[in-house]
């Protein structure tokens, strides 16, 4: 884990800061404590604080309840608008002390105009010089003082001083032999030598009586370790050699060290030995010439010490243990160690935030086999570090993940299925099933802090796999705890899975699975949801429904799971509830409600009714009975039609309630869309259950709001095919008359009992784009409703063949670049489409403003697109990131693009589209897409092709063109990914290259699908189950009045038929450098007959390997004869001259 200079500083200033504030107990109540307790009580205070002296980290409570942020950064810049969009206070003088974050969060919002001092390092440094001067200090001292004892000492002589001390050692129980040395370095009797203590005397000119005393209080420091104690306060200083009132606990220290050991020599003796050994103390004081050394015991102190040393000879009152003084002071500093924080107090929503993104994003990378995604958080150097990531033979469908702050982990918990080729590809058998939906749980470990924090490793935790278990099936689900990490989540139990699926379970024979591990309801609960108990025992059937029956099964450590058991149309047995061995099943209400949304989705009640409570069932019972007239029961839930064909999940501010929203269809009815409020309660024991289940309606909550949980939630929206009429049988050729049509059932029943709540729609914004062939076409439509609720505004997009359809709702999002204001649209191609998009730099900020707040933060992605809004590269980001608020909204700082550097071409500009997505209060899901552009430069409006190669990036091809093509014919890339070619300066088409999947074009027209295609065709190459071909128009698209036209066109167009399936080349990968090689080298013949003035013209609209060409052919101009060349690049222009700067650098 790394610790920042900041976290370092932080960590001495707040063990400093407390334990100061823990000293000023014992040092204001010095005189107290002195009466009722020990001086050596009082001692093992102050090496209690010395060692949290010591010990410089923050042991603080996750919320603690004072905060101090230190200011070390002081910021020097006039720019009080930087500060705003940093989320700082204003305030009249700008340049200010602020903190680390304030300083980083003001980088953030002026890179290029923010000054910005910061001392943290500094004040390490000098933190650092003071330890090391101290330390060397003390240790010189020291080491001068013990060499001058050494060199000068000799072993006493006097037998009588040798017998004093073998005696008062042996009174004192001091087994160790300690020589008796004289020294005139030492002017006081003292003890010295940690590892091998030696006692000091300055000279053998000593009484019998008086060494007695002084051996035994030096042998008293030695028995007590008063050496050591000494050398953990003076550490303790070193370290904190900045805060005076350490140097006060030290001064107090080493006076209760002698106090200590004055009163351990005197304890238990009369007035007369005390004021003998008082006399001693004094003599010795006399004869004491320098100042006493800190890290040895010296028997004589200085005058005040004394005086206190001689009242405490006298004082025989009777004192406490001092127990409850060490640990009251060892409480005090730990209540103050964790109500104390010093640094920027840690928000638990953000590390939750922080730990919740990172795990979404490893837990998807598993659903599209990702492996930029599952790399990108993990610490560098992981051994989980991939080349490729692939998850071999299954294939993940979903997962759910949680944030658990008591261990700071996230659970994920997967479900996937196996691949039936896969798994022939990876040579797995038994005992895994084709169909059968698997989970597994893993958890991830953190490390790091902030946006430091990454994901230090990963655990398997359980599965339901056998494949991924071992022969002891130690990794199924072999307790309640396993059953619950797997189940007891918002994936809830495995949806429906029968024979009619194509499920093989067992025997591997389909038709017989149901009767051999699904027919029975013990070993179908084992299969499907991995269990591994040590008993089972069936519970009994449902008096009303038979074929439900409970099943019990107890693990090996004596848990229980009950497992309701539902015969699902006679096709297999299938859980639909839970509980343990004490009728509790903590199921949450998304659960509760997914399960309830499968029965509308298979108009099946056996998956609602064991979920309901007892008096919803008895109301369910008696809804089922009405169904056929009350004679007969049937577990066919709903109406026949419309039908449910899918649903979204919408949580409440209630945990208890789920919304759910569908969309159905059928019956001659498309796009119905209705929702369902869905209750539950803890019934006794803690079961949660269904309790009601009601339909949304205007009635609940305004039709806006309505609109928006219709169409705003997850669904897609209505999608309209290319024919005049669909649900209202209007035609579809406007965008408003197309808007009515398709939110047409929005409040109007299928039976027609009531009109739409759709009121009005009016057109606001129109946008043409006359770039793209035959026009793009975007209106912004506006929805009003009969109840008079804020209104809503539509995205309409016109299609190739004239109709028009919705694309997105338009949010209520701005997006300001200093003076420029970014498009926001609700796609990618709308926000391209408006004609003032931005030019903008790496660095500059964007500053982002919602009308509906979002809650937890804006999910913002960063892609390069082209001119139609499409995504170049699938799996790569410019950016990922959540943006949080400040005072001025939201910020984001455009990064370095590593798209546009790995860009398969030097076309300029690059388009970049910033998608947003975030929840509001009301628990919707709003989706918006701003736009910029970087490199920009002026570009001829649909520029004439040389002949040679044309490169498609969007098809991955390259397309030899006619000689007749050179400088009269432009193209234009189609908004899906085809080339249109057309005479320059006219509309007139003269082919389009395309690619569109084999299968469709043989369906629609036959295993001969060229031959009957509508309109003329050129089949070029197949690959990879794509056609790719050119269509060439039917209709005249000359004037035939003009003469001079009609030829031109004419010579054009036949040379656009000569173009045979050898003039088309596939790439494997369309930014392989040896495919760009392969083809420069086909094209560069072409160039030859063209002059440099020529090739330099076309070089700024070029792209792909026709750049490449050009360059080739220039290098050899330019080679062939300098002087002529440079006379050529002069004459060109400005954008001509910098890419063959840029070209010349990367040589």
């Amino acid at each position: 884990m790394r610790i920042s200079y900041m976290q370092i500083m932080n960590n001495l200033m707040q063990t400093g800061l407390t334990v100061s504030l823990a000293a000023l107990v014992p040092l204001l109540l010095r005189r107290v404590l002195k009466k009722r307790y020990p001086a050596r009580a009082v001692c093992l205070v102050w090496a209690l604080l010395a060692l949290r002296l010591l010990v410089p980290v923050q042991l603080t409570l996750p919320e603690a309840p004072v905060q101090v942020t230190p200011r070390t950064n002081y910021v020097m810049q006039d720019d009080r608008m930087l500060f705003e969009q940093a989320g700082l206070p204003v305030e009249q003088t700008p340049a200010r002390w602020v903190t680390d974050e304030q300083a980083a969060a003001l980088s953030h919002a002026g890179t290029s105009q923010t000054t910005t001092f910061n001392l943290t390092a500094v004040l390490l440094g000098l933190w650092l010089a003071g330890v090391v001067i101290s330390a060397i200090r003390q240790a010189v001292s020291y080491g001068m003082l013990k060499r001058r004892l050494d060199r000068t000492a000799v072993s006493a002589e006097r037998a009588d001083l040798l017998d004093v001390l073998a005696s008062q050692r042996s009174d004192l129980g001091i087994s160790r032999k300690i020589p008796l040395l004289i020294s005139p370095a030492a002017d006081c009797p003292m003890l010295a030598g940690f590892i091998r203590p030696a006692l000091y005397l300055p000279d053998e000119n000593i009484s019998t009586a008086d060494a007695a005393f002084i051996f035994r209080h030096e042998l008293t420091h030695c028995r007590h370790g008063d050496l050591w104690l000494k050398l953990l306060l003076t550490a303790a200083q070193c370290v904190h050699w900045f805060n005076p009132l350490v140097y006060l606990i030290v001064r107090f220290a080493q006076e209760d060290i002698e106090l200590a050991c004055d009163d351990a020599v005197v304890r238990g003796q009369n007035a007369a030995y005390r004021r003998a050994y008082g006399e001693t103390i004094l003599r010795s004081a006399i004869a004491q010439s320098r100042r006493r050394q800190s890290l040895v015991s010296c028997f004589g102190d200085d005058k005040k010490t004394l005086m206190r040393r001689f009242e405490g000879l006298f004082d025989k009152s009777v004192k406490k243990r001092g127990a409850a003084l060490i640990v009251l002071v060892a409480l005090l500093t730990a209540t103050l160690g964790g109500t104390i924080a010093v640094g920027t107090k840690k928000d638990p929503a953000e590390a939750e935030a922080r730990a919740l993104l990172m795990a979404n994003t490893f837990a998807q990378a598993y659903v599209d086999e990702d492996t930029e995604a599952f790399n990108k958080y993990l610490v560098p150097n992981s051994e989980n570090l991939v080349d490729n990531f692939t998850t071999g033979a299954a294939v993940y469908k979903r997962y759910v993940t949680k944030y658990e702050p008591e261990t700071q982990t996230a659970l994920i918990v997967y479900e996937y299925e196996y691949d039936a080729d896969r798994m022939k590809t990876w040579g797995i058998e038994a005992p895994v099933t084709v169909g059968v939906p698997y989970r597994e749980a893993m958890r991830l470990h953190f490390t790091g802090e902030g946006n430091d924090m990454l994901i230090s490793s990963m655990t398997f935790e359980v599965s339901s796999d056998p494949f991924t278990s071992d022969p002891d099936n130690n990794y199924l689900v072999s307790s309640l705890d396993d059953f619950k990490l797997l189940y007891a989540n918002d994936l809830g139990l495995p949806d429906f899975v029968s024979t009619s699926d194509g499920l093989t379970i067992g025997s591997g024979d389909p038709t017989q699975a149901a009767e051999t591990l699904l027919g029975h309801p013990t070993q179908a609960a084992e299969t499907l949801l991995g269990l591994s108990p040590a008993t089972s025992q069936l519970s009994g059937t449902d008096i009303v429904a038979p074929d439900i029956i409970k099943v019990t099964f107890t693990f090996r450590d004596n848990s229980k799971v009950i497992l309701t058991m539902v015969n699902q149309f006679g096709q297999g047995w299938l859980p639909q509830d839970w509980t343990d061995g004490e009728n509790a099943a903590d199921r949450s209400a998304a659960d509760l409600a997914q399960q309830y949304a499968r029965g509308l989705l298979h108009k099946s009640g056996q998956y609602i009714y064991p979920i309901l409570t007892s008096e919803k069932q008895q109301e369910f019972i008696s809804q089922q009975y009405d169904m056929t007239g009350g004679t007969q029961w049937t577990w066919k839930f709903g109406s026949s039609s419309p039908s449910v064909r899918d649903y979204v999940l919408v949580p409440t501010d209630d945990d208890s309630t789920y919304r759910i929203i569908c969309r159905m269809d059928g019956g001659g009815i498309s796009d119905v869309r209705t929702g369902y409020l869905v209750q539950t309660t803890c019934e006794d024991g803690g079961r949660r259950m269904i309790s009601d289940v009601t339909e949304l309606s205007d009635a609940d909550m305004t039709q806006s709001e309505l609109f928006r949980l219709y169409y705003s939630t997850g669904l897609a929206l209505p999608s309209l095919p290319d024919e005049v009429g669909n649900f209202s049988g209007l035609p579809r050729t406007d965008s408003l008359t197309a808007a009515q049509d398709a939110f047409y059932y929005f409040g109007n029943p299928v039976d027609g009992s009531k009109a739409s709540w759709i009121a009005d729609v009016t057109q606001i914004q129109s946008i043409v784009r006359s770039d793209i062939r035959g026009g793009a076409y975007i209106d912004i439509v506006q929805l009003t409703f009969t109840d008079g609720s804020d209104p809503i505004n539509v995205q309409m997009e016109k299609t190739g063949t004239g109709y028009w359809k919705p694309t997105g709702i338009q949010e209520d999002v701005s997006a300001m670049s200093g003076a420029n204001v970014l498009p926001v649209s609700a796609d990618a191609f709308g926000a391209i489409s408006f004609a003032n998009l931005p030019t903008l730099n790496t660095g500059d900020i964007i500053i982002f403003n919602f009308g509906s707040k979002p809650v937890g933060g804006v999910h913002l992605v960063n892609h390069l697109v082209d001119a139609a809004g499409r995504i170049r590269y699938q799996n790569m980001t410019d950016d990922e990131t959540t943006l949080t608020r400040t005072n001025s909204g939201y910020v984001y700082t455009i990064p370095q693009s590593v798209s546009e550097l790995l860009a398969s071409d030097l076309s300029v500009p690059f388009y970049h589209a910033l998608t947003l997505e975030y929840t509001d209060a009301q628990h919707i899901r709003h989706t918006a897409v701003a736009a910029y552009m970087t490199n920009a430069m002026t570009q001829p409006e649909n520029p004439p092709l040389p002949s040679g190669g044309y490169y498609s990036d969007e098809l991955g091809c390259t397309l030899k063109l006619p000689q007749e093509f050179r400088n009269a014919v432009s193209a234009n890339i189609n908004t899906d990914g085809t080339m249109t070619f057309f005479v320059k300066d006219t509309d007139s088409v003269l082919m389009t290259l395309t690619a569109q999947p084999i299968s469709v074009l043989k369906r629609d027209f036959g295993e001969n699908w060229a031959e009957n295609y509508p309109v003329p065709v050129r089949p070029l190459a197949e690959r990879d189950g794509l056609a790719y071909f050119l269509i060439y128009p039917s209709d005249v698209q000359y004037d035939p009045a003009d003469e001079q036209a009609a030829a031109r066109y004419k010579t054009l167009f036949e040379a656009a038929q000569r173009i045979s399936p050898e003039d088309l080349a596939l790439d494997a990968d369309p930014h392989d450098t040896s495919a760009y090689e392969r083809r420069n080298m086909k094209d560069t013949e072409h160039y030859g007959d063209r002059t440099t003035e020529e090739l330099l013209s076309y070089l700024p609209i070029s792209d792909g390997a026709y750049t490449e060409g050009i360059l080739a052919t220039l290098d050899a101009r330019y080679r062939e004869d300098k002087a002529a060349f440079e006379q050529a690049l002069r004459a060109a222009d400005s954008t001509a001259q910098s890419l063959w700067a840029q070209h010349l650098a990367a040589q």
